[in-house]
């Protein structure tokens, strides 16, 4: 009895270190994806820094570029271009086929309307014409 016990315990110890050194294993793989991602996205910020082309000189006066910020600061200026921003890159378009249906569904139900509301006008005169006695 006492021998099993001691072989439990044993046994049980062993599994620990084997679930141990799995765990490290584990983050052994998972500290070198990290490092791995690091250095992917280190080198993508340097292909990007060295894609950039080098600003150069313009033949323009200092006066006439402080006029030209001036201009693209202005309130009106900044709406007008933060507006065609929005609308070209961030507003999402329905394709031809999605417009003209929604087209198609807003005429019908104008029609629609427009019938119920031409009867109720018809029966709300004749209403009135024979309350009124003409």
């Amino acid at each position: 009895m006492a021998n099993k016990m001691a072989d439990k315990k044993k046994n049980a110890s062993q599994s620990e270190a084997a679930t141990s050194k799995v765990r490290g294993r584990d983050k052994e793989q998972s500290q070198n994806v990290k490092a791995e991602t690091r250095d992917r996205e280190d080198r993508k910020e340097r292909e990007i820094k060295e894609s950039k082309p080098v600003k150069r000189e313009s033949k323009q006066s200092s006066a006439s570029q402080g006029r030209f910020r001036r201009l693209r600061n202005n309130r009106i200026v900044r709406f007008v271009r933060e507006a065609y921003h929005e609308l070209r890159y961030k507003v999402t378009w329905p394709t031809f086929q999605e417009a003209r249906t929604m087209t198609i569904v807003v005429i019908a139900l104008s029609a629609v309307i427009s019938i119920i509301l031409g009867i109720a006008d018809l029966g709300l005169t004749r209403l009135f014409l024979l309350i009124s006695g003409r």
